[in-house]
């Protein structure tokens, strides 16, 4: 399926992706405090981050399946409106005072399960909304976006909403993802996304076999191992670190809620003004430089944010980390897409995030053993630790001979995939 030259429909698609991590980013602070205010053990809070992304352990390979089989637009619509109903539960349970760990727990389960469905459907759609030329625009405005919505506006809003009303949060994020569906049903089907002009209908047995093509792609390139490896120990660091940090926050810092919230929005700070920057660091630096930088300036602040010194000084890692890895992410999903086969788009992607994301699981569940064993900051150190580790391994891989070499045998291919099918028609 070629891209459209009309941007309407990625600006349609953009507003519903604001709207929705609107959301996200409101409980991103809501959900720990309301996590806070039942338990103080850093393993049960830290646990919330495990079930959520949990699902892309499990589930992913099928949405990617889902997704280059399905409408993606009613595949994301189908997820947003998961979302809403997880929303409207803990709405439902806060008001009637019924709320548990363990209900929080099923609820951002089901969260993580919509978000392997509508991250790996937006992931292979947008390839077929704008050109080639133009993905790492459109990244960019995605993912600056995402930071505005879901860790600079979002969180303060949330620890405010929280403070005035436990329950207003949650109703706040319900009504974002109801709207997402509404933007979502503006933009025309998109169903003609697969080679083949015939194929099985969706069985298990069919399916089984689609995960199997995408797997073994992603397997067959050593640049997507190399780039999944850095988002899985980026990640992983995130969860063992961020998914604490309202308890360095209150225990270490002592700040109030409503100043986590803003603590929060220090990073997406920093995260707005890398996906600025994002472009013409792009220009500046090759890809393969760029990715090793971005993950040494990442692994610096966040083992920064360990000192807890005070407030300011966390602050300033805090938007130090967001500026470096908005700008890589913006970079790496934009190489990602411009070497995957469009028909393979949402299989391959949910391998790819199924290892990068999943690892959260694994960060989260360390990072709350490590804190309550060695102390909150050891969370901090260990995962800045690591990331700088990985920096290095994938050099071999990660380099700029390698990546030009990969982009330009991408595009040999589909030049000559656009000639087959001239010749055919």
């Amino acid at each position: 399926m070629k891209p459209v030259s009309d941007v309407r429909q990625f600006r349609r698609l953009w507003l519903a992706t604001a709207t929705s991590n609107l959301s996200d980013g409101v409980s991103l602070a809501a959900a720990p405090l309301l996590a806070a205010s039942i338990t103080r053990d850093p393993a049960l809070i830290a646990g919330i981050t495990v079930v959520q992304r949990a699902p892309w352990l499990f589930l992913a390979f099928i949405s990617g399946a889902m997704a280059d089989r399905l409408d993606r637009r009613r595949v994301t619509q189908a997820a947003n409106w998961i979302r809403a109903a997880a929303f409207a539960t803990l709405l439902v349970a806060v008001v009637s005072d019924s709320m548990s760990m363990s209900l929080l727990y099923v609820v951002f389960f089901a969260i993580g399960t919509a978000e392997t469905l509508y991250d790996s459907s937006t992931a292979a759609w947008l390839p077929t909304l704008v050109e080639s030329k133009d993905l790492a625009w459109a990244n960019g405005r995605l993912q600056t976006t995402y930071v505005i919505c879901n860790e600079f506006v979002g969180p303060p809003v949330g620890g405010f909403l929280f403070a005035a009303a436990a329950f207003a949060p949650f109703a706040l994020g319900t009504a974002g993802y109801l709207a997402a569906v509404g933007l979502l049903a503006l933009i025309p089907a998109a169903v003609k996304h697969r080679q083949e002009a015939e194929y099985e209908p969706l069985t298990v047995r069919c399916v089984k076999e689609d995960i199997g093509v995408g797997a073994r792609w992603y397997w067959s390139s050593p640049t997507l191992r190399a780039m999944s490896l850095v988002a899985a120990v980026g990640n992983a660091a995130s969860a063992a670190s961020y998914g604490i940090l309202v308890l360095l926050a209150q225990e270490e810092l002592g700040v109030s809620e409503s100043g986590y919230g803003v603590l929060l929005a220090a990073g997406a700070v920093g995260a707005v003004t890398g996906g600025m920057a994002a472009g013409k660091v792009g220009e500046w630096l090759r890809p393969g430089t760029l990715i090793l930088v971005t993950n040494l300036v990442s692994a610096a602040s966040t083992a920064g944010m360990g000192l807890a010194v005070n407030p300011a000084v966390t602050v300033v890692f805090m938007a130090l980390d967001g500026f470096a890895v908005l700008i890589q992410t913006i970079h790496v999903v934009t190489l990602r897409q411009q070497i995957v086969p469009n028909e393979l788009m949402g299989r391959v992607t949910s391998v790819y995030r199924a290892l990068a994301v999943g690892s959260f699981s694994v960060g989260g569940i360390a990072g709350g053993l490590v804190a309550k064993s060695f102390g909150i900051p050891a969370s901090f150190y260990a995962g800045g630790a690591a990331m700088a580790v990985t920096a290095f391994m994938v050099l071999p891989v990660l380099n700029n001979a390698r990546i030009a070499r990969v982009k330009e045998e991408a595009e040999t291919s589909r030049a000559s995939e656009r000639q087959r099918e001239g010749i055919s028609q």
